[in-house]
C-alpha cells in the first residue's frame, strides 16, 4: 500500500476525514516543509478492546500483582 504525504496543516485540518481513511487501511505521512515527521497509521489489532482485557487479566493473573483497592483509593482522592 502506499503511503500518502499530507502538510501538518492540511493533516490538523482534515484530521477527522484522515483518521477515518487508516481505519480503512490507508496511510499518511506529515510532512513539515517538505519534510517528512510523522506518520498516521493503524494500530495493529492487538491493541482492540478485546485485546487489552486479555493483557490486564493475564497481568492480573499473575501471583505478584499486587491487589488494588479501588474503593479505598477514591476515599483517599476525596480527601
Amino acid at each position: 500500500m502506499t503511503i500518502t504525504q499530507i502538510q501538518l496543516s492540511e493533516a490538523k485540518n482534515r484530521l477527522s476525514e484522515c483518521v477515518k481513511a487508516v481505519q480503512a487501511g490507508a496511510m499518511f505521512e506529515i510532512t513539515v516543509r517538505g519534510v517528512p515527521v510523522a506518520q498516521l497509521i493503524a494500530m495493529p489489532k492487538t491493541s482492540s478492546k478485546t485485546g487489552f482485557a486479555l493483557r490486564v487479566a493475564t497481568h492480573m493473573s499473575h501471583p505478584d500483582t499486587p491487589v488494588f483497592d479501588v474503593h479505598a483509593a477514591l476515599q483517599v482522592g476525596r480527601q
